[in-house]
């Protein structure tokens, strides 16, 4: 009878050691499971491609709201001061060497809010011997003379400058390289039979920065074509002084002279470009900015395009990348109507930058 009661507790054990031993051996089961799927997915995995890399996203939105008069008409318009929309990444492929693709688009924020053409579209490899770039840039006659008098909240500025001279060059190729306090860029544009226009352009220019102290200067040959069909080339020679002085006074002068040299029996003329820039902090988040600009084609008649003005700007900077401004603008032409107007407007610039 002993016997007889000690069986079921017998089986009953029997039947909790088996129960033990199957969850047990499905445990390790999903415990092996789940290490071979974490070395397939090791092994399924490739390479992040933003390794080593940077990417921005960036822009900078600028209507305006003028009041203008031209002594014909006086009128109220939305307009826009260059606002675009950009991105930029870079990758450090080799100790030194960083590949680099660049694309800016315009925004007509005075219109309908469609992207323009586009600002900037290249690809650069820069190294420790200088960067080569290919594709639409800013020229060296705007990144080392023309930009630091490029200051005001319009889009004509630099005033003078804007008439005829380079802001941006399709089909171009670069090199820029900087030793100790000099800068040195060139720049050929090649366009064949395709692009914006039928000329082919050489910019060659050289800065040099010392503590708040910049000298540039900038030679630009470009082949041209008149209305009438005349070939030429065009010659500038530009410089820029630009001082930052102690008290946060800014002056900027920058000056250009250029040669209009057509193939044609005593069609040559010789025109400049004159821009100046003032700014000066005068309270706490608020500055003001002065210009004069002088522009002359060279061009002896009525048809001449000679002008000359002045502006002066209120701005108020609440944070850094936001400004509010106030300008009043007069340009006064030797032929033409003259132009004046006040611009109230905005400037809201943003820039996302993701690293690895």
């Amino acid at each position: 009878m002993h016997t007889m009661k000690t069986l079921p507790s017998l089986v009953a054990l029997a039947v909790t050691l088996c129960s033990y031993n199957a969850f047990a051996d499905d445990a390790q089961s999903l415990e092996q499971r789940i290490k071979q799927l974490e070395n397939r997915l090791e092994k399924s995995t490739t390479p992040s491609q933003f390794e080593n890399s940077q990417l921005s996203l960036y822009g900078s939105i600028r209507p305006t709201l003028s009041y203008l008069d031209n002594e014909r008409d006086e009128t109220w318009d939305v307009r826009d001061a260059l606002s675009r929309v950009g991105i930029k990444a870079s990758t450090e492929f080799a100790d030194g060497w960083t590949a680099i693709a660049q694309g800016e688009w315009s925004v007509d924020i005075a219109n309908s809010g469609n992207f323009g053409k586009a600002r900037q579209a290249y690809a650069a490899i820069a190294s420790p011997y200088g960067q080569i770039g290919i594709g639409k840039q800013r020229p060296a006659q705007y990144t080392l003379v023309a930009e630091y008098v490029d200051i005001f909240n319009h889009g004509n500025s630099p005033y003078a400058y804007d008439h005829e001279s380079p802001f941006f060059v399709d089909n171009f190729v670069t090199y820029q390289l900087v030793t100790g306090d000099f800068t040195w860029m060139a720049g050929a544009q090649f366009d064949g039979e395709s692009g914006d226009d039928a000329t082919d352009m050489v910019n060659l220019g050289l800065g040099y920065d010392v503590d708040q102290l910049h000298i540039g200067l900038g030679y630009v040959s470009q082949n041209t074509m008149t209305d009438a069909g005349i070939e030429g080339d065009d010659q500038t020679i530009g410089g820029v002084v630009a001082y930052t002085f102690s008290n946060d006074l800014y002056v900027a002068v920058s000056y250009q002279d250029k040669q209009y040299n057509l193939d044609a029996l005593s069609q040559d003329r010789s025109g400049s470009t004159l821009d100046s820039a003032l700014a000066y902090p005068i309270a706490k988040d608020y500055k003001v900015k002065l210009g004069y600009f002088q522009f002359k084609d060279g061009i002896e008649d009525n048809t001449s395009a000679d002008y000359d003005g002045f502006n002066t700007t209120l701005e108020w900077n609440p944070i850094d990348n936001l400004r509010v401004h106030l300008e009043y603008l007069d340009k006064s032409f030797e032929h033409r109507n003259d132009d004046q107007a006040i611009t109230i407007g905005f400037r809201y610039d943003f820039n996302l930058t993701w690293t690895d």
